[in-house]
This record gives C-alpha cells, sequence and structure tokens, in this order.
C-alpha cells in the first residue's frame, strides 16, 4: 500500500513537472542529440569541431550506447538507469550531461502519461527506476 502511494505521487509529480515544460521532449529526438552528443570523433579534421573537441569517456559511451538500445525496443526503464549511470562518469561534458537529462526526461515523461493511462508496464518500469533511485 505504501508502495502504491509513492509511486502515485511520483507518477503526479512527475506529470507536473512535464505539464510545466513548454516543449515536450519527444523521445526520439531526445535520443538523437543524445547520439550526437556522445559521437567520438572520426578523424582530427572532423567537419565538427565542437565534437571532436570533446573526449567521450569509454565508460559513458558504452552505457548511452545501451540506453539507446533499450530505448529502441521500449525498455525506458533500463534506459534512464544506464544514463543516470552515465552523466555519473568523469569526464562527461556539460553538454553531455544536458543531452542525458533532455532523455531521462522523455523516457520518463513518456513512461508516466502512459502509466497514468493505466498501462501496467509503464508503471513497473517506474517503479524500476525509483527502486535503483532509492539506493
Amino acid at each position: 500500500m505504501r508502495t502504491q502511494r509513492i509511486l502515485i505521487s511520483f507518477v503526479v509529480a512527475l506529470m507536473l513537472v512535464t505539464a510545466s515544460c513548454r516543449k515536450q521532449e519527444d523521445v526520439k529526438s531526445s535520443a538523437s542529440e543524445l547520439e550526437l552528443a556522445f559521437q567520438t570523433p572520426t578523424a582530427p579534421g572532423s567537419a565538427n569541431p565542437a565534437v571532436s573537441a570533446q573526449t567521450v569517456p569509454s565508460g559513458a559511451e558504452e552505457l548511452v550506447k545501451t540506453a539507446l538500445a533499450a530505448a529502441r525496443v521500449d525498455d525506458y526503464a533500463s534506459g534512464v538507469i544506464a544514463l543516470e549511470a552515465a552523466q555519473r562518469k568523469p569526464g562527461v561534458t556539460a553538454e553531455q550531461v544536458m543531452a542525458v537529462q533532455r532523455a531521462v526526461l522523455a523516457m520518463t515523461s513518456d513512461l508516466a502519461t502512459r502509466a497514468a493511462n493505466g498501462d501496467q508496464k509503464a508503471m513497473a518500469q517506474l517503479k524500476a527506476i525509483e527502486q535503483t533511485r532509492s539506493q
């Protein structure tokens, strides 16, 4: 009973935060932005100097790849958990952290909307995310 109240409170709070944002991020656009932010340069004379100047920690890059793969199969809980771990890795730039935050917001927002409409799978995924945050 207590767990349900916490979950419902979390969903309601998340919905309020999401509703207050002027521009709601969608998962696909935030995933594209995330890929760009963590893109490793292919050559020293890369066309985008901002990307080539970044050093992407390999641990964070692998976590982002894991998150993107999870998002493609609608496993947003695994994606959010991996992204939250990626942003804590040393060497992640401010731009990358912002891209991670937007992707996390998009995924949790989608889950909250689905959970509010009675989707049991979305509720379970929100609960899994909350459990990792409380550890």
